[in-house]
């Protein structure tokens, strides 16, 4: 039977042909290293007063061994250096004009290694004397990010490989529920200081992603694999290089950097998840290309929808062509759907993982070329059983559903990097990341409704309902940027950057039949009965972006306040969306026995074009169809200040141009505009950041700043959608939004004992205006409408300590113990506007929704001498927070307080790292609550693991 493509949906290629692509490109990967006669010293060398990289500094390798030659070499612009030596003991010496030369010995370069040393310069004017390193430099992430964070003059936080390795953690969004002051809300959207994501930005490399997300514009981060991370950055305070849209933070994600060498590495990873793994779940016939995530094209619409209807309508018109189409005609169309209703047992596999890594820095042309790629492909299965329920007053429950939702989930991620060095001053860098994930979902629910009443037995109906519904994501990403540094132009450093993203979200034939029970007469037995037409919905969103960055920066010197910078920049950023959707509705035959399988009822034969044929009708609204435009374009000005010794300012305004058109259009009337929301607007957005250091090892941090927020591209289109299966609200957009603004103060003291080591408490405070939240309106003949709009006004503010110690310091003997832990408390309240009168049905003030009042992580950690051992357990609580509005008189819903406990164990051997880790410990209740009533209840099942990685 031919099948089209999935709505508007572009033509795939081959699922095979990329699965071949991929698995040839993993072998040649992963090929082990030929063996090295020499070694690789590489890293960073920094002013200690600004923290800016120093170019052309001389960097030179003395060897203890005197039959070995010294090495030498440059700086490049950006303060890198690779020097390549044979294996010995050297001493690095590091001197630059105008600072103290610096020399650290016992540098031990073995064969085929890579020792990275980094460090800092200080002024020649206030050092006169040598510096002397005595400890030997080593490779720390959680310590270059804490480095980073302490001569930083923004209030941030950040999480980097080092930490995701000792954890279960298996994709970004888990790693960041573990970053001070962030929640994670439904598994994959992150909550900055207690603001949802529209509050937020997302950038993946530098670049801010295209959304697969109908109803957000940021990305979704359980799409991106813990495996491909090299570290989140989460910038709090605002400053004017970074987009206007951050309300609760910048949150900064870097894929997987260049290893400097040769390295290589294969993941493979096994989980048995408890109460699921052999034993029976619910699945149904689809593809081969199902396992690995590519399974949308088989459930393509049928190509005979576009063959004989084209743009037309399906609608039964008997004798009217120019209005829809002949019974018999819709019956061969009916046909022409596959005939999979309902669901069936298949044994459950554990959950499995595999990744491939490779990574080299190689010399072309006498410069360094670096290569970097890592790919990984999952396959793992839930199953919750859950407890729904919908109150419209306190003494009648209106639905009470028991549901069960069996998922089987698939991912291919993967990233490719290039970096090459044109020449010190000037170096290029490319990156590319691709990610497809697949959900494929069965969910039943049967329980009663208590809007009916059966008329024979004088009892509620009682509904079953099965939905199958498969949703296939995908991101790609691309970006190419240079660096460059004119040192005869005062030293004015250029950077650049262009980006092109895509996403997708495929939602290809997703298939609905409700059965309700009846009884025929007083005294029979009851019976399940087709209740309605069986249906039928495909669904495509094409969201792409393009951007442009263009940032230039001069150094200057204040006297002997220190070293600072003039920095101005452009940004543009553009993003084009479309979105269909079409519905269908196959009615059955007249004939056939309504207590048979949905597959018995819509059997190929029961499409037979007579008087009472089974046959298809498309109801697709006027509104499920929209294409949207934005366009972001900015300029800034900044300015570093230092203000003597520890101190230093930043003062900035950036100017932005937001342009959004959504227009809503009815598919089979062209150019047909039914509705559309449009914004236009300029903003002056101040910062202002200050760092005062009260010592060498803390740090007082200040900052006010005034942003934006815009609506998502869906909310200024009145499309709407059901929001839950039970019947609950239909939302809908809202063409008349504005953005809001929102005015930023902040305060930290931060404290550094150690490397590794961070003490730290700060508060802050966010007045919102216009802020756009989600209300209750009712709409006549379609029941509750939820639907965005600006409110009078709002605030959020709370307070953040953190505490990453290691216990050694308290006692000897527990050395090797460590302390990372982590607490905030917010509150906030948004105003409601005056509704109109009667159509106000909510609480007219309320937290902002998903806020929770306290977010709490601690980890103890335990690393054995030579770290050839590592133990952590970790545990999360997550505060009362607001899940849904509430229909007036009765309360808001909240999600009761849950926490969670983790654990995770390493074991390193040569070229072999083994990982046992457990997830969801404690297996709290999931609970929803509205007043003292219970609205949804589950449980999330225990997760174990066991992990192999091997290679160097």
């Amino acid at each position: 039977m031919k099948r089209a493509a999935a709505v508007d949906a572009p033509i795939r290629p081959a699922v095979t042909t990329r699965l071949g692509l991929v698995l040839g490109f993993f072998l040649l990967s992963v090929a082990p290293a030929s063996s090295a006669t020499t070694g690789k010293v590489q890293g960073r060398i920094l002013s200690t007063e600004s923290s800016e990289p120093i170019g052309y500094a001389q960097v030179t390798l003395l060897p203890a061994d005197t039959t070995l030659h010294r090495v030498g070499g440059v700086t490049n612009a950006d303060g890198t250096y690779l020097l390549e030596a044979a294996p010995g003991t050297y001493t690095l010496v590091v001197q630059a004009m105008a600072y103290a030369r610096k020399t650290i010995p016992n540098v031990v370069v073995t064969a085929g290694g890579l020792i990275p040393v980094s460090t800092a310069l200080t002024p020649e004017a206030l050092q006169l004397h040598e510096v002397v390193v005595e400890t030997r430099a080593r490779h720390d992430t959680d310590a270059s990010l804490l480095a980073a964070r302490k001569k930083s003059v923004t209030v941030g936080d950040a999480v980097g490989s080092e930490q995701v390795r000792k954890t279960p953690d298996k994709d970004a969004a888990e790693v960041l529920r573990r970053v001070t002051g962030l929640s994670v809300v439904d598994g994959k959207y992150v909550y900055v200081r207690g603001l949802g994501e529209r509050y937020s930005s997302t950038e993946l490399d530098g670049v801010r992603i295209a959304s697969p997300e109908p109803n957000k514009r940021v990305v979704p981060l359980d799409l991106v694999p813990a495996n491909l991370l090299d570290n989140i950055v989460v910038q709090k305070t605002y400053t004017a290089d970074r987009p206007g849209e951050f309300g609760g933070g910048d949150v900064q994600v870097r894929t997987r950097d260049f290893p400097g060498a040769r390295t290589w590495s294969l993941t493979l990873r096994t989980a048995w998840v408890e109460g699921l793994t052999f034993q029976d779940r619910q699945t149904y016939s689809g593809s081969p290309a199902d396992a690995f995530g590519f399974g949308a094209a088989s459930r393509a619409m049928p190509g005979e929808i576009s063959a004989i209807a084209g743009d037309r309508t399906l609608i039964w018109a008997p004798g009217k062509p120019e209005f829809g189409f002949e019974k018999s005609t819709l019956a061969y169309l009916g046909r022409s759907f596959s005939n999979i209703w309902s669901a069936q047992s298949a044994r459950t596999n554990p959950n499995g993982f595999f990744a491939a890594s490779y990574g080299d820095e190689v010399k072309l042309l006498g410069r360094s070329l670096g290569l970097i790629t890592s790919w990984s492909f999952s396959r793992s299965f839930t199953e919750r059983d859950e407890k729904q329920r919908l109150f419209r007053s306190y003494t009648d429950t209106t639905y009470d559903y028991s549901v069960r939702r069996d998922v089987a989930y698939a991912q291919l991620g993967g990233v490719v990097g290039l970096s090459y060095r044109l020449s010190p001053a000037h170096s290029l860098h490319l990156r590319t990341t691709y990610i497809n994930s697949a959900d494929d979902e069965v969910q039943f629910y049967t329980g009663q409704d208590h809007n009916r009443i059966e008329s024979v037995s004088g009892t509620y109906y009682n509904y079953r309902d099965t939905r199958l519904m498969y949703v296939q994501r995908s991101l790609l990403n691309g970006v190419i940027e240079g660096h460059d540094q004119f040192r005869r132009l005062l030293g004015a450093q250029v950077d650049w950057r262009f980006g092109r993203s895509r996403a997708t979200r495929d939602v290809p034939d997703r298939r609905e039949t409700r059965y309700e029970e009846r009884w025929y007469y007083y005294g029979d037995v009851p019976h399940w009965v087709l209740a309605s037409a069986g249906t039928r919905q495909f669904g495509y969103l094409h969201d792409d972006g393009w951007g442009t960055t263009v940032s230039g920066a001069i150094p200057y010197r204040l006297g002997r306040a220190g070293e600072g910078r003039i920095a101005l920049g452009y940004d543009r950023q553009i993003k084009q969306r479309t979105e269909t959707y079409r519905r269908f509705a196959i009615y059955r035959n007249g004939t056939v026995d309504l207590e048979g399988t949905p597959e018995q009822v819509f059997a190929p034969a029961t499409f037979d074009s007579t008087l009472n044929t089974a046959y298809v009708e498309e109801y697709t609204d006027s509104l499920d169809n929209y294409t949207a435009h934005q366009r972001i374009a900015a300029a800034y000005l900044s300015a570093d200040v230092p203000l003597g010794h520890g101190a230093r300012g930043n003062v900035g305004v950036r100017r932005e141009h937001g342009y959004q058109d959504v227009q809503t259009s009815a598919r089979y009337q062209a150019g047909q505009i039914t509705s559309e929301g449009k914004l236009d607007n300029t903003d002056w957005l101040p910062s202002g950041s200050l760092s005062l250091g009260v010592t060498d090892a803390m740090n007082l941090k200040l900052a006010a700043s005034r942003t934006l927020s815009r609506p998502d591209l869906t909310e200024l289109s009145p499309t709407r959608g059901q929001e839950d299966y039970y019947g609950g609200y239909m939302t809908a957009g809202n063409e008349n939004l504005k953005r809001a603004v929102i005015d930023n103060y902040d305060a930290r003291l931060e404290a550094f004992p150690g490397l590794s080591e961070v003490l730290a408490a700060g508060c802050f405070y966010k007045r919102l205006h216009d802020p756009i939240e989600n209300v209750l309106l009712a709409n006549t003949g379609e029941g509750l409408i939820l639907r965005p709009d600006n409110q009078e006004s709002g605030f959020n503010r709370g307070i953040e300590v953190e505490a990453r110690v290691g216990l050694g310091r308290m006692w000897h003997r527990m050395r090797g113990l460590s302390v990372n832990s982590n607490a905030s408390f917010i509150d906030s309240k948004v105003k409601l506007k005056p509704m109109h009168a009667g159509s106000e049905l909510g609480t007219t003030e309320h937290p902002l929704q998903g806020q929770a009042a306290y977010l709490l992580n601690f980890a103890l950690s335990y690393t054995a001498p030579k770290d050839r051992v590592d133990v952590s357990l970790l545990l999360g609580s997550t505060g009362r927070r607001l899940y849904a509005l509430g229909t007036a008189p009765l309360p808001d819903i909240y999600e009761h307080p849950l926490t969670t406990l983790d654990a995770a164990l390493n074991w390193r051997f040569p070229m072999v790292r083994v990982k046992l880790a457990a997830r969801n410990l404690l297996n709290q209740q999931v609970l929803l609550l509205q007043g003292d009533r219970q609205v949804s209840s589950y449980y999330n099942r225990r997760v174990y693991a066991i992990e192999l990685t091997w290679g160097q």
